[in-house]
């Protein structure tokens, strides 16, 4: 029987453990700017942080998710996200993260990241903020059929990391992240730091929301299954 001290954690990486969701909706607005099409209110475009790009773009630009246009916003995107996010990312590693994951994996816990980002995406990120040691494994979009909300992505990390999903932990500041969760059998942490709200964590299906890194520690430490 899995126990507190050896539960999986699967994180969530924008908005979670980076403070990245502002700088995501800036270079959002940047590549909207760029386009001919009028700009969609600034709160649709920060509920997309968290989805992968296609959606986003073609959400934002009211287009299929194949048009060539929503094609050269995602790129655009990444090509600004590469210069102008990346060199930052050691500084918007959110206070506390570090020494919560060092404290995870002294008690022999496993840990994995689960992303929308793509696996390029993820590590460029990732490297530069002194995270990527913690992770037995790194679970992007596209490394699985369906992506968030559906279960695949954290189903896929259980299984790398050799475990039964309903051992796991899925911890995360988006709906998605929720749903997901739920979906897979797994207990559900929302984290209210990053882009949704304590209530609409809650309303997708968090069992418990943390509003700081310390206070989600604390969470981690005393519960064994979200169940």
């Amino acid at each position: 029987m899995t126990t507190q001290a050896t539960a999986p954690v699967l994180f969530d990486l924008d908005g979670t453990l980076l403070d990245t969701p502002r700088a995501i909706v800036s270079v959002i607005d940047w590549v909207l700017a760029e386009s001919s099409r009028p700009a969609p209110p600034r709160e649709q475009v920060r509920a997309t942080v968290g989805r992968p790009l296609v959606a986003v773009f073609g959400e934002l630009l009211n287009l299929p998710h194949e048009h060539a246009e929503v094609e050269a916003a995602v790129a655009r995107f990444r090509e600004l996200f590469r210069e102008t996010v990346v060199p930052e990312a050691k500084s918007m590693v959110f206070p506390g993260v570090p020494e919560l994951l060092e404290g995870l994996r002294r008690e022999g816990r496993p840990l994995a990241i689960v992303t929308s980002k793509i696996r390029a995406s993820a590590e460029e990120l990732l490297e530069p903020a002194g995270l990527t040691g913690h992770f037995g494994a790194i679970v992007c979009h596209g490394m699985a059929p369906r992506g968030k909300p559906h279960p695949d992505l954290a189903l896929l990390a259980a299984q790398r990391l050799g475990r039964a999903p309903e051992e796991c932990l899925v911890v995360g500041d988006a709906v998605d992240d929720m749903r997901m969760a739920r979906a897979a059998g797994m207990g559900a942490i929302g984290v209210s730091y990053g882009v949704a709200t304590a209530g609409q964590l809650l309303g997708a299906g968090a069992q418990v929301v943390s509003e700081t890194v310390l206070a989600l520690g604390g969470a981690l430490g005393t519960l064994r299954s979200l169940r």
